[in-house]
């Protein structure tokens, strides 16, 4: 996702605490057994996308940096918002084995495969030096959920994977998941071999595609080399990574193989609020189980939800206004600041 100052914050418990999804069909059915959500490369906190629904969400998160996992565990000691969460220290991957976590003079840069080089040298990377190697085991999502913790048939639902370069392999090891439980995945992509030997987006698309999934869409970040001077000059340049959305989506034209169960149309429609596909959690729960009183109910949440959102486009424009007229050598500089912050939000090709 974007840079926390690139777009507002989530406000922990927001969706929640909102009267129209407390009585809606999906808030009951959360309250009744919360959300499961994995976090997969938990460096630094649990994934805020899930904040405004952390009362009713439970967190399993894996981040194989024991230092960095004890951490974790003793600030969730001090204060969890959330149902349940527990942290564990397991690197996923295909299936068990022996690894390395290359560590790299960036920690969120450190990876189970070493950095390439020549992309490090071409776009002058900074925070890929090698400061330490620390030999792991390795395991599968699928023997970790189905083993010891089978009973806690929730977990799994919602996939965040972040683990630079290693995502294609830890989707490998999660079929089960996947087929069983998995309606929702937010996973890093790139475009470039960044890390050696790691597969692209094109490739996690084909296995997702595979497994029933659909591709709705991401938030992407590029590079260049820095050549030109942006307050002057402007250009297109490399895509470089992104986090990509998918959804086993159940409606014409999807590529879910059967209908969801009640539960997963529920936590999918969740799962699609919470990342800002409003127009397509509509047209879900339409679609599936909303009529009459519900539907109504439902229609109002969603509406708000992304007027919410909109809302601030007049302020936003404003600033922007003032910023240029402040500063007009920067203009190009503000403008284009202005589009990444809401790059995410909305393509309008679409309006007639």
């Amino acid at each position: 996702m974007p840079h926390a100052n690139e777009k507002r914050l989530p406000v922990l418990d927001e969706l929640l605490q909102d009267p129209l999804f407390a009585r809606s069909a999906p808030g009951a059915t959360l309250r009744a057994k919360p959300l499961g959500f994995i976090d997969i490369g938990a460096r630094g906190g649990v994934h805020e996308v899930v904040e405004p629904l952390a009362g009713v969400t439970a967190v399993l998160g894996f981040e194989p940096d024991k230092a960095e996992c004890e951490r974790l565990r003793t600030e969730l000691a001090a204060g969890s918002p959330w149902a349940a969460c527990e942290i564990e220290p397991w690197a996923l991957a295909a299936g068990d084995g022996e690894a390395s976590l290359f560590v790299l003079s960036s920690p969120v840069n450190s990876s189970l495969r070493p950095p390439n080089p020549d992309f490090i040298d071409r776009y002058k990377m900074t925070g890929f030096d090698q400061v330490g190697r620390i030999p792991l085991q390795t395991a599968s999502l699928d023997k970790l959920l189905f083993g010891a913790r089978s009973t806690e048939d929730y977990w799994g639902e919602f996939i965040k994977i972040d683990t630079q370069g290693t995502e294609f392999e830890i989707l490998e090891g999660a079929g089960r998941t996947l087929a069983e439980r998995t309606v929702a995945i937010l996973s890093e992509v790139e475009f470039f071999e960044m890390y050696q030997g790691e597969k692209l987006f094109s490739e996690i698309e084909i296995f997702l595609r595979g497994h029933g999934f659909a591709f709705h869409g991401f938030d992407v970040h590029f590079r260049s080399r820095k050549l030109l001077d942006k307050h002057k000059a402007a250009g297109r340049e490399r895509a470089f990574f992104a986090d990509a959305v998918f959804f086993k989506d159940p409606l014409r034209g999807g590529r879910s193989r059967a209908p969801l169960s009640e539960r997963g149309n529920h936590v999918l429609f969740s799962c699609a609020l919470l990342l800002g596909y409003y127009d397509f959690a509509l047209q879900l729960a339409l679609e599936t189980w909303a009529t009459g009183e519900e539907a109504g109910r439902i229609e109002s949440l969603v509406r708000n939800q992304a007027a919410s959102v909109a809302s601030r486009a007049y302020g936003d424009a404003l600033e922007l206004a003032e910023r240029v007229r402040a500063n007009p050598d920067l203009a190009n500089l503000e403008v284009g600041r202005f589009v990444d912050r809401r790059r995410y939000l909305s393509d309008y090709d679409d309006i007639e």
